[in-house]
């Protein structure tokens, strides 16, 4: 390869997998990226019109998030009985309690000790994968994206035997890191969502079909989620700590098997042959060029903002879904597993069931990112009561404010897709799974310190402050959404990619 090239191909021309410089016209909407010519090697024509992504990441999101609160009851439990038995979450000793400071400093000192141990869990979870994120993602633009499902789900598998070891053998908590370092080298949930959203953009074509698609996705991404999270609460609450982990071990060896057996690889017409290193870079590079090289369009700002945009929500999303558990446990609330999980499960489905239904009334008479502002007002005024709430019936009163507040995420996922060529979507959502990882690992470790230093004065502090970072995050998709409308007022678009 030279040194530096500029390659230019029509964007209904896909038997170049190098293309780089793609026309985009009002024809892109009804153009599908796979295209059924019947000459697909992996399923005849009658079938393959439907790519079963769904099923893959219900099963994954419902085995990851069944197993954050899983760990994390493991963890307080284990804590509270080394004070001497106090155990919030299978009791409702904390309702009962008197009001008094020895009370009071035991619930902190509990509290505290299990936040830190969750920095330590997030941080051994995440932070190993971020690099590997970077490079899967963007390898699978050359070698496919099945690789980059499979290294996950095996991690995912390590790290969930690691669990049961543990719990089985009673061995000391931090054990449970060793796991979460195993499923962070293996890519993790960035490397997953990185190759999910590749498929996505692969199998839909630009437009509207492509954004209800993620939204689609994300959506049951979220009711995987939340069935995970319900089960974990009834089952501990019910039965122990150990039954749940068969079952999750059993669920993610099949979703494994689903997916090197039947799942089909949508990133078509891959060059053949190996790369040398210096290739190899070159490819790891590009998820960094959208935001260094600009093109004649103009399109590294919108992606430097879209990207902003998406990092700031989808932090404030899994910041506060992290800390809730905590905060829930603790006075004034006291809730047991089974109404915490419970209210999570129910607050994700009436959330997605209304997202869903906005998105596709909405997709069709206002953009992406609008939609996207609707969701971030939702979220603040979620925020907002929840960080000053009292009682429980506020809590139940900032989950209807807060039922449109994940919109967001998915629709900034579809903005920046339409910003790139085919080409380069998996080099793409590399780099915005690269974020997600970085707010995992360091915001998310950030908002338990600030949640562990306030529980003496304010423990709904940390959510005031995301109820600001959402705040900024519409005057940012306020200043987008001009500058898109007075971009698509041209006549056409051309998004061209330089290598280097």
């Amino acid at each position: 390869m030279s040194g530096h090239k500029e390659d230019v191909v029509e964007k209904h021309d896909v038997q170049n997998p190098r293309s780089a410089e793609v026309e985009t016209t009002n024809s892109d909407e009804s153009t599908s990226l796979i295209r059924d010519d019947g000459k697909s090697r992996l399923w005849p024509p009658s079938v393959r019109r439907y790519v079963p992504v769904e099923p893959i990441v219900f099963a994954y999101y419902c085995c990851i998030i069944m197993t954050l609160p899983l760990i994390q009851f493991y963890i307080y439990d284990k804590i509270a009985e080394s004070y001497g038995g106090v155990n919030h979450t299978t009791s409702h000793q904390c309702g009962q309690r008197t009001d008094n400071s020895s009370d009071a400093k035991l619930e902190t000192k509990i509290q505290s000790k299990a936040a830190s141990y969750n920095i330590f869990f997030l941080f051994t979870s995440t932070f190993p994968g971020i690099l590997q994120t970077i490079f899967l993602g963007s390898m699978s633009d050359r070698y496919g994206r099945k690789l980059s499902m499979l290294l996950p789900l095996c991690g995912l598998l390590s790290a969930l035997t690691v669990y049961l070891i543990v719990f089985e053998l009673n061995l000391p908590l931090g054990c449970l890191f060793i796991g979460n370092t195993i499923e962070g080298f293996s890519g993790g949930f960035g490397t997953m969502l990185t190759a999910i959203f590749g498929c996505a953009a692969d199998i839909t074509p630009v437009g509207p079909k492509r954004g209800f698609r993620m939204t689609v996705i994300q959506a049951v991404m979220s009711f995987g989620s939340a069935s995970g999270s319900l089960v974990a609460g009834i089952w501990t609450q019910m039965v122990n700590f150990k039954q749940p982990l068969y079952f999750l071990i059993a669920l993610s060896g099949a979703t494994l098997l689903f997916t090197i057996f039947i799942f089909p690889e949508t990133r078509r017409n891959l060059p053949k042959g190996s790369l040398s290193v210096k290739e190899h870079l070159k490819l790891l590079k590009r998820s960094f060029q959208f935001y260094i090289k600009d093109t004649a369009d103009k399109r590294r700002w919108k992606l430097i903002v879209s990207l902003m945009t998406f990092f700031t929500s989808f932090s404030v999303e899994l910041i506060k879904n992290t800390v809730l558990i905590l905060y829930l446990l603790a006075t004034p609330f006291c809730w047991s597993k089974i109404q915490i999980t419970g209210y999570a499960a129910a607050r994700t489905i009436a959330d997605w069931i209304c997202i869903l239904g906005l998105t596709h009334f909405l997709l069709g008479r206002f953009s992406e990112v609008t939609i996207a502002i609707i969701g971030c007002v939702s979220n603040i005024l979620f925020l907002g009561l929840i960080g000053f709430a009292q009682n429980s019936v506020l809590v139940i009163v900032a989950a209807v404010l807060g039922i449109f507040s994940e919109a967001a995420p998915a629709m900034m996922r579809s903005v920046m897709s339409k910003l790139v060529s085919p080409d380069e979507q998996g080099a793409l959502f590399a780099s915005v799974s690269t974020m997600e990882m970085v707010a995992s690992s360091f915001l998310g470790i950030v908002a338990t310190l600030v949640y562990k230093a306030s529980l003496s004065f304010f423990p709904g502090l940390i959510f005031v402050i995301l109820s600001g970072v959402i705040f900024i995050t519409v005057l940012m998709l306020g200043a987008l959404s001009y500058c898109l409308k007075k971009s698509s007022s041209q006549p056409s678009q051309t998004i061209t990619v330089t290598e280097g």
